[in-house]
């Protein structure tokens, strides 16, 4: 458990909680692996986690049309977290999120994280610069 802690505690988003709610937050998670190649969240799922990176990194990309090929947009390393759009606003999976090497997230399902924005709403503070840069990006590659 003090491991999951510690690795909360290095999350930017998560720097605003008290130890206790780092303790708490820690019950309710859960440390997964995945190997490189591995499809972590595939776009038009329905989204059920959110996933903060512990090592590792992935390749987000996405499909803006039919036919079209993926665009890649982002590569997410150590630190980083992915899954909340969905989470947030109950849409699918905007984006297939792909392990480049083997990685170790925690995952909070959606209930979890909800109930961790409700009693912390500095953690929706520290989401807000990721959350825009990620829209600008998904607006650039939109087809006009």
């Amino acid at each position: 458990m003090d491991y999951m802690i510690e690795s909360l505690k290095r999350v930017p988003m998560l720097a605003a909680l008290k130890p206790e709610q780092l303790e708490g937050l820690s019950k309710l998670a859960t440390t997964r692996l995945y190997k490189k190649g591995e499809v972590i969240i595939k776009q038009g799922e329905p989204g059920t986690g959110l996933f903060i990176m512990l090592s590792g990194s992935v390749q987000v990309t996405s499909k803006t049309r039919p036919g079209l090929p993926e665009a890649k947009l982002n590569v997410l390393n150590k630190g980083d977290f992915f899954g909340e759009m969905s989470l947030i606003d109950g849409y699918p999976r905007a984006a297939t999120v792909t392990a480049i090497v083997d990685i170790e997230v925690v995952e909070l399902n959606r209930w979890v994280f909800l109930d961790a924005l409700r009693r912390e709403p500095n953690i929706a503070v520290a989401m807000l610069p990721v959350l825009t840069r990620r829209i600008r990006q998904l607006e650039e590659i939109k087809p006009r």
